[in-house]
């Protein structure tokens, strides 16, 4: 046999063995290729919403019982509200944490009356009446999420007006006194939430909140001057669609 014959037969050989190396290596195909593993949900961005709800809670004051006689010094408001929000959230892992703005138009008021025989040598009737319009947020949260459910606790600044109407009428009839003061208040509230994110943009949440604005000076009935404030419990839903 010829050196160019046994040189050509080398190579047909050595070719075959590399096709067959090659194709040793190729992946076996059995049935259709695996289908992309979802991406977990993920709570970071921004968000934007509505929320409404019922709020209920108490006027506290100090009004002096050394001028009439006694004290209306505690009686219960109640209101809905509604309002919108923003917010910001920065998921880790499964933990949460975020801030939200918040305004609320209310009609939280209540109102208070008391005798004394003695008031005024003639006798009178004092009605204290307050009355809440708006509330303003900033509110930290922290919670964990479970994919597209998340439990959260929530604080901070509450700020809102507080209108305080008194009226002094004689026990036989006729006014003595009647006037008005309202002042800002600054308190804080705590809160416990849950929301749920139906898809990328649309969350559905609730919340119960506790609100303390502590009594501010300033208020006066016919020149005697108290102090007064509210506390309420909020219980609110809210609907939201992030970013």
């Amino acid at each position: 046999m010829s050196i160019t014959r046994s040189l050509a037969l080398a190579s047909v050989a050595l070719c075959a063995v590399a096709s067959a190396a090659a194709a040793a290596d190729l992946p076996t195909m059995k049935g259709p290729p695996p289908a992309p593993v979802a991406s977990p949900f993920s709570w970071t961005g921004f968000d934007v919403g509505l929320q409404g709800g019922y709020g209920w809670g108490a006027e506290s004051d100090d009004l002096s019982v050394t001028s009439f006689g006694f004290t209306a010094d505690h009686f219960t408001a109640n209101s809905p509200f509604g309002g919108a929000h923003v917010g910001y959230d920065q998921q880790f892992g499964s933990f949460v944490i975020g801030a939200r703005a918040e305004l609320d138009g209310f009609d939280l008021h209540g109102a208070t009356a008391a005798s004394n025989g003695s008031c005024y040598s003639e006798g009178c009737t004092v009605t204290l009446a307050f009355h809440n319009t708006w509330q303003a947020f900033l509110l930290a949260r922290a919670g964990v999420a479970f994919d597209r459910w998340l439990v959260y606790v929530t604080g901070g600044l509450a700020v809102g007006d507080d209108r305080e109407s008194a009226t002094i009428t004689q026990t036989n009839g006729g006014t003595l006194w009647s006037g008005s003061q309202t002042q800002t208040l600054t308190g804080g509230a705590i809160g416990l939430g849950a929301e749920y994110a139906f898809d990328a943009h649309w969350r559905l949440g609730a919340e119960w909140r506790y609100v303390d604005f502590p009594k501010s000076s300033g208020f006066s009935a016919d020149g005697v001057p108290y102090s007064a404030g509210f506390n309420e419990n909020l219980a609110l839903v809210s609907l939201s669609y992030g970013f």
